[in-house]
C-alpha cells in the first residue's frame, strides 16, 4: 500500500503542473486532429474537395481542443464564448497555414495524406501552444 501511495503522489504532483497537463492533453488533441483529418479524407474524398474536408476536420479538432484545454489544463472560470472565439483566432491562423501546406503537399507535390497531415499537425502544435498560453486562456494576473 505504501508503494502505491508513493506512486500516486508522484503522479498527482506531475499532473498538478499546468505544463504537464498541457503535454498530455496536447498529445490527445494532436491524435484526435490527426486521425480526424485522415478519417474524413478516406470517407469523403470522392464526394467533396480536400479543402472542405480539411475545414470540417479543423472545426471538429478546434472544438475538441478548446474543451479539453479549458476543462483539464487551464481550468479558467467562465468566459466560455470569449475563450472559444480566441481559440478560433489561434487555431484558425494555424489552420490556414496547415490546410495550405496539406493541400500543397497532397495535390501539388503528390505526398501521401499521412505525411502531409503530419507536417500540418506539427505546425499547429508549435503555434497553438504559444497562442493558447499567452492569448486564449491568459489570466489577467499572470
Amino acid at each position: 500500500m505504501c508503494l502505491y501511495m508513493s506512486h500516486y503522489k508522484k503522479i498527482k504532483k506531475f499532473l498538478d503542473k499546468k505544463g504537464s497537463r498541457y503535454l498530455i492533453i496536447g498529445g490527445l488533441n494532436t491524435l484526435f486532429g490527426y486521425f480526424c483529418g485522415i478519417l474524413l479524407y478516406y470517407f469523403f474524398i470522392k464526394k467533396i474537395d480536400i479543402i472542405f474536408i480539411l475545414i470540417i476536420s479543423n472545426i471538429l479538432s478546434i472544438t475538441f481542443s478548446f474543451l479539453t484545454y479549458k476543462l483539464f489544463v487551464f481550468k479558467t472560470p467562465g468566459n466560455w464564448l470569449k475563450e472559444y472565439i480566441k481559440c478560433y483566432v489561434v487555431y484558425g491562423s494555424a489552420s490556414v497555414i496547415g490546410i495550405s501546406m496539406t493541400w500543397f503537399f497532397l495535390d501539388i507535390i503528390g505526398i501521401n495524406i499521412w505525411f502531409s497531415q503530419a507536417i500540418s499537425t506539427l505546425m499547429v502544435i508549435f503555434f497553438s501552444y504559444y497562442g493558447n498560453s499567452k492569448f486564449t486562456f491568459k489570466i489577467k494576473n499572470e
